[in-house]
């Protein structure tokens, strides 16, 4: 004689346990990443007899608010701004421009400013901005 099981319907697998055991190795995952943050090379840089500071190599142009252009702490007529930059770039070829510029400077003064160093070649410019403060 054969017997045959017949699964009720009110059987099911429990699922409690296993998301038990998932949350608790997400926890165990998180603590372990925790604690290897600290682990590495332990390095012991060299020394150097005289301390100095490295001259700044980047050219940084200012707009003020008026349109005036500063070039490294001096104040340039916009013809000028071209070919000085070109002659610092030439001497570094590597050398990073920057364009700051006032948030109230007219839109108009900075793109004479961008059309002065793409004429001499400079295409590559760093405009940095600052992070907006978040109001609650």
């Amino acid at each position: 004689m054969k017997f045959r099981r017949r699964l009720e319907d009110d059987e099911q697998i429990p699922m409690a346990s296993m998301s038990d055991l998932a949350f608790l190795i997400n926890v165990f995952l998180m603590a372990a990443l925790l604690f290897s943050v600290n682990q590495g090379l332990v390095l012991e840089l060299p020394k150097m007899a005289s301390g100095g500071r490295l001259e700044a190599s980047e050219v940084v142009i200012s707009i003020a608010p008026d349109g005036t252009v500063v070039v490294d702490g001096k104040t340039l007529p916009l013809e000028q701004l071209g070919p000085y930059v070109a002659a610092r770039r030439s001497a570094a070829p590597k050398t990073p421009v920057i364009v700051k510029s006032d948030r109230r400077v007219v839109y108009g003064h900075v793109m004479d400013v961008m059309d002065e160093l793409l004429r001499v070649g400079i295409a590559d410019v760093a405009l940095p901005t600052a992070p907006e403060e978040i109001r609650r």
